[in-house]
């Protein structure tokens, strides 16, 4: 009985733990956009390299909300081990789907700026 008041009381401070983890970051994500935004205004050239990160960040952001509302309603170290992996199994899938999308998108112009004059146009 003792054991199994431990685990709860556990997993009852884990949900505390991860609800007060949402308040925090949802406070360092509204600094993370007003910091954006004040940063942008006189780089407007940058608008479009911002825009793309900062929906990165928000994947990560709704990635680790949704393991935070998962961890708190965890109710044994199975579940938590589930939990877990789950998170990050999608995070590396994330970061490697942004990756990608980054390389598409920003290599291309960056390989042209840097490739050699074709011999024809010399």
């Amino acid at each position: 009985m003792e054991e199994y008041d431990d685990q709860r009381r556990f997993f009852g401070d884990l949900a505390a733990t991860a609800e007060q983890s949402i308040e925090q970051i949802r406070g360092f994500e509204e600094n993370y956009y007003a910091a954006i935004h004040w940063t942008i205004l006189p780089f407007p050239w940058i608008k479009e390299l911002s825009d793309t990160w900062q929906s990165y960040v928000e994947q990560h952001f709704a990635n680790g909300f949704a393991y935070a509302l998962e961890l708190s309603q965890a109710k044994d170290f199975q579940e938590l081990a589930l939990i877990n992996t789950r998170f990050l199994q999608t995070s590396v899938e994330t970061l490697l789907a942004q990756a990608k999308d980054f390389a598409e998108i920003y290599a291309p112009p960056v390989m042209a700026e840097k490739s050699p004059v074709p011999w024809s146009a010399k």
